[in-house]
Protein backbone atom coordinates (compact mmCIF):
# COMPACT_ATOMS: atom_id res chain seq x y z
CA UNK A 1 0.00 0.00 0.00
CA UNK A 2 2.72 2.64 -1.33
CA UNK A 3 1.92 5.57 -2.00
CA UNK A 4 -1.39 5.49 -0.11
CA UNK A 5 -1.95 8.34 2.38
CA UNK A 6 -1.74 7.59 6.13
CA UNK A 7 -5.17 9.75 6.87
CA UNK A 8 -7.80 9.11 4.86
CA UNK A 9 -11.24 10.98 4.36
CA UNK A 10 -14.57 9.87 5.16
CA UNK A 11 -15.48 9.03 1.41
CA UNK A 12 -12.45 6.88 1.05
CA UNK A 13 -12.18 5.34 4.19
CA UNK A 14 -15.88 4.31 3.21
CA UNK A 15 -14.41 3.02 -0.03
CA UNK A 16 -11.59 1.04 1.48
CA UNK A 17 -14.54 -0.51 4.06
CA UNK A 18 -16.82 -1.48 1.38
CA UNK A 19 -20.06 0.10 3.49
CA UNK A 20 -21.57 3.72 3.02
CA UNK A 21 -20.05 6.86 4.29
CA UNK A 22 -22.62 7.37 6.73
CA UNK A 23 -21.75 4.38 8.51
CA UNK A 24 -18.28 5.60 8.77
CA UNK A 25 -19.51 8.70 9.90
CA UNK A 26 -21.87 7.28 12.56
CA UNK A 27 -19.02 5.38 13.59
CA UNK A 28 -17.08 7.89 14.19
CA UNK A 29 -19.78 9.58 16.50
CA UNK A 30 -20.32 6.33 18.44
CA UNK A 31 -16.46 6.28 19.16
CA UNK A 32 -15.54 3.18 17.42
CA UNK A 33 -13.05 5.57 15.26
CA UNK A 34 -11.01 8.14 16.46
CA UNK A 35 -10.88 10.87 13.83
CA UNK A 36 -9.77 14.52 13.75
CA UNK A 37 -11.68 17.12 12.20
CA UNK A 38 -10.24 19.57 9.59
CA UNK A 39 -10.78 22.16 7.31
CA UNK A 40 -10.10 21.42 4.01
CA UNK A 41 -10.82 23.23 0.27
CA UNK A 42 -14.42 21.84 0.52
CA UNK A 43 -15.39 22.49 4.25
CA UNK A 44 -15.36 20.66 7.45
CA UNK A 45 -14.36 17.17 7.70
CA UNK A 46 -13.16 14.09 9.51
CA UNK A 47 -9.58 12.48 8.77
CA UNK A 48 -9.19 9.24 9.91
CA UNK A 49 -5.74 7.63 10.03
CA UNK A 50 -5.41 4.07 8.20
CA UNK A 51 -3.92 2.30 11.01
CA UNK A 52 -7.21 3.55 12.82
CA UNK A 53 -9.16 2.02 10.69
CA UNK A 54 -7.38 -1.36 10.37
CA UNK A 55 -7.42 -2.21 13.98
CA UNK A 56 -11.26 -0.83 14.84
CA UNK A 57 -13.24 -1.97 12.32
CA UNK A 58 -16.03 -4.06 13.75
CA UNK A 59 -17.03 -7.18 12.23
CA UNK A 60 -20.23 -8.23 10.27
CA UNK A 61 -21.74 -11.30 11.40
CA UNK A 62 -23.91 -11.33 8.10
CA UNK A 63 -21.89 -10.26 4.99
CA UNK A 64 -23.45 -7.23 3.26
CA UNK A 65 -24.61 -7.04 -0.29
CA UNK A 66 -21.54 -5.00 -1.21
CA UNK A 67 -19.67 -6.92 0.40
CA UNK A 68 -20.01 -10.03 -1.57
CA UNK A 69 -19.80 -11.06 -5.33
CA UNK A 70 -21.77 -9.81 -7.35
CA UNK A 71 -22.58 -13.49 -8.98
CA UNK A 72 -23.14 -14.39 -5.87
CA UNK A 73 -25.35 -11.64 -4.87
CA UNK A 74 -27.64 -11.59 -7.40
CA UNK A 75 -29.52 -14.23 -6.67
CA UNK A 76 -29.70 -13.96 -3.24
CA UNK A 77 -31.44 -10.67 -4.00
CA UNK A 78 -33.78 -11.92 -6.24
CA UNK A 79 -35.00 -14.25 -4.17
CA UNK A 80 -35.33 -11.81 -0.89
CA UNK A 81 -37.33 -9.76 -3.93
CA UNK A 82 -39.41 -12.95 -5.02
CA UNK A 83 -40.57 -13.57 -1.49
CA UNK A 84 -41.31 -9.67 -0.58
CA UNK A 85 -43.35 -9.66 -3.64
CA UNK A 86 -45.31 -12.94 -3.53
CA UNK A 87 -47.99 -12.01 -1.46
CA UNK A 88 -48.59 -9.11 -3.40
CA UNK A 89 -48.59 -10.62 -6.57
CA UNK A 90 -51.27 -13.16 -5.06
CA UNK A 91 -53.17 -11.01 -3.86
CA UNK A 92 -53.28 -9.11 -7.49
CA UNK A 93 -54.20 -12.01 -8.76
CA UNK A 94 -57.41 -12.16 -6.41
CA UNK A 95 -58.21 -8.46 -7.59
CA UNK A 96 -58.03 -9.54 -11.32
CA UNK A 97 -60.50 -12.65 -10.79
CA UNK A 98 -63.01 -10.32 -9.04
CA UNK A 99 -62.67 -7.60 -11.46
CA UNK A 100 -63.15 -10.40 -14.30
CA UNK A 101 -66.62 -11.45 -12.51
CA UNK A 102 -67.68 -7.93 -11.50
CA UNK A 103 -67.57 -7.14 -15.38
CA UNK A 104 -69.23 -10.17 -16.53
CA UNK A 105 -71.77 -8.88 -14.06
CA UNK A 106 -72.35 -5.47 -15.02
CA UNK A 107 -72.25 -6.53 -18.92
CA UNK A 108 -75.28 -9.32 -18.17
CA UNK A 109 -77.02 -6.30 -16.22
CA UNK A 110 -76.27 -3.92 -19.37
CA UNK A 111 -77.98 -6.43 -21.77
CA UNK A 112 -81.08 -7.02 -19.45
CA UNK A 113 -81.59 -3.51 -19.26
CA UNK A 114 -81.48 -3.03 -22.57
CA UNK A 115 -83.79 -5.71 -23.22
CA UNK A 116 -86.60 -4.50 -20.92
CA UNK A 117 -86.30 -0.99 -22.71
CA UNK A 118 -86.74 -2.69 -25.93
CA UNK A 119 -90.23 -4.79 -24.37
CA UNK A 120 -90.80 -1.26 -23.13
CA UNK A 121 -90.73 0.64 -26.16
CA UNK A 122 -94.31 -0.48 -27.68
CA UNK A 123 -95.96 1.08 -24.07
CA UNK A 124 -93.83 4.02 -24.23
CA UNK A 125 -95.36 4.92 -27.77
CA UNK A 126 -98.82 4.34 -26.98
CA UNK A 127 -98.92 6.28 -23.64
CA UNK A 128 -96.75 9.10 -25.84
CA UNK A 129 -100.15 9.48 -28.44
CA UNK A 130 -101.86 12.10 -27.89
CA UNK A 131 -105.31 11.46 -26.35
CA UNK A 132 -108.32 13.00 -27.12
CA UNK A 133 -109.65 14.67 -24.18
CA UNK A 134 -112.69 16.78 -23.95
CA UNK A 135 -113.34 19.23 -21.69
CA UNK A 136 -115.39 18.39 -18.70
CA UNK A 137 -118.24 20.49 -19.59
CA UNK A 138 -118.73 18.74 -23.26
CA UNK A 139 -118.95 15.42 -21.18
CA UNK A 140 -121.84 16.26 -19.26
CA UNK A 141 -123.94 18.45 -21.78
CA UNK A 142 -123.25 16.56 -25.22
CA UNK A 143 -123.31 13.01 -23.69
Amino acid sequence: MEGEPETLTIKRAAALLGVHPNTVRNRIKAGVYEAEKVITEHGETFMLSRSELEKRTPTNTVPSASQAPLSQSLPIVREVMRSALEPFVRELGEVREELGRERERRENAERRVEELERRLEPEREEAQEPAQRRPWWRKIFSG
